[in-house]
């Protein structure tokens, strides 16, 4: 079979990178892609394409942050359309990161583009059962359309890896973006209670966003020693701070889309065979059990964090336990070869069969 990938978002991140190798793979290989730096200069390479791909091909697999493409590519082909679906861009713009109000005229478009998109696709990927309850009744999309596939990760630079402790003491590992859904204030202010009770737990920060600045400032007024801020960094050069502190931490925010989504560092996590802290979301409680495979905190406030890191801190046996224990739940249930399986069997073969049977 014969199968055009195309995608909004960069094709090298670690999710598209994944589909286009599996795809590769396993069937007749084509791309409509672009290799721009945003959004503004991908988007209409790709469209000036697309329409040309199309022919020949016998479905086409559209990947993350393609809500429109799939719109689209409806326009030239009744070919079988697979969506990786990822994230409900409307919740993220109307209710996470709140840039405008739903029923603004940019809401109620992201809103019928996200319908549509769900509408016209054939098979739609997504993360979680949660997720799939979410979207089925915010637009009244069919269950059975739905295919529940782990989150992929670049598993060749995310592993586990014998290193030297960052710090002596122990240390809390935030990865991210600082947006509003990780909640990443909380955290702050869970590390300025720590060491007003002259706890030594030291936190390192990783990455950049929209909450950084706000993150700082609160640090710097807290006049916190207890906190380092790290800028982004690739991959190979994050494993060494994935293996070298104690715990990874999650998203600490209550809201729809935290309810229902898993992280990328939630896998690294996993990955890497370090215990993750996060709030107890449905998505999480979903795939994880607290004190087994991964550890919860009940609320979002930060006496809560701060004193879930003390009782973890105090309990090396656990830790470890804990960290094994989701390294094994990784290669059962998250993995990429994981991943695969399922796609296999929920969307490969079927298309094979109905693709004879045509």
């Amino acid at each position: 079979m014969k199968v055009l990938f195309t995608c909004a978002d960069k094709p090298t991140i670690s999710r598209n990178r994944f589909h286009r190798e599996t795809l590769k793979k396993r069937f007749t290989y084509s791309e409509c892609i672009s290799e721009g730096k945003s959004y503004v200069s991908r988007i209409p390479s790709i469209l000036s394409r697309l329409p040309f791909k199309t022919v020949g091909q016998d479905f086409f697999f559209v990947s993350y942050m393609g809500h429109f493409l799939v719109i689209f590519l409806r326009l030239f082909s009744k070919k079988p359309i697979v969506f990786d679906f990822y994230l409900s861009i409307y919740d993220m713009m109307c209710n996470d990161r709140k840039v405008y109000k739903p029923n603004s005229i940019p809401g109620k478009l992201t809103y019928w583009i996200e319908k549509r998109s769900l509408q016209l696709a054939d098979y739609v990927i997504v993360d979680t059962h949660k997720l799939i309850e979410t979207l089925s009744q915010t637009y009244n999309i069919p269950k059975e359309k739905f295919v529940r596939v782990p989150l992929t990760i670049n598993e060749e630079n995310v592993k586990p890896q014998k290193v030297e402790r960052y710090k002596p003491q122990f240390t809390v590992l935030y990865v991210g973006s600082y947006i509003p859904l990780h909640g990443t204030e909380v955290i702050i202010e869970a590390a300025h209670i720590l060491q007003e009770s002259g706890d030594d737990t030291f936190f390192v920060m990783i990455g950049q966003g929209p909450d950084l600045n706000k993150c700082q400032a609160l640090a710097e007024r807290y006049g916190l020693k207890n906190i380092e801020f790290k800028g982004f960094m690739p991959l190979e050069e994050l494993n060494y701070y994935y293996n070298a502190c104690d715990i990874n931490l999650g998203l600490f925010t209550n809201g729809e889309r935290a309810n229902s989504v898993v992280l990328n560092k939630t896998n690294d996590s996993f990955r890497v065979g370090k215990p993750h802290l996060t709030l107890a979301t449905d998505a999480m409680k979903e795939a994880f059990a607290d004190s087994d495979d991964i550890f919860f905190v009940k609320d979002t406030r930060p006496d809560t964090l701060a004193n879930r890191i003390l009782e973890i801190k105090n309990n090396t046996d656990l830790i470890k336990e804990v960290g094994q224990r989701a390294l094994q739940s990784y290669d059962k249930k998250l993995s990429n070869a994981k991943a695969k399986e399922i796609m296999e069997t929920e969307i490969f073969i079927p298309l094979e069969r109905s693709h004879t049977h045509a």
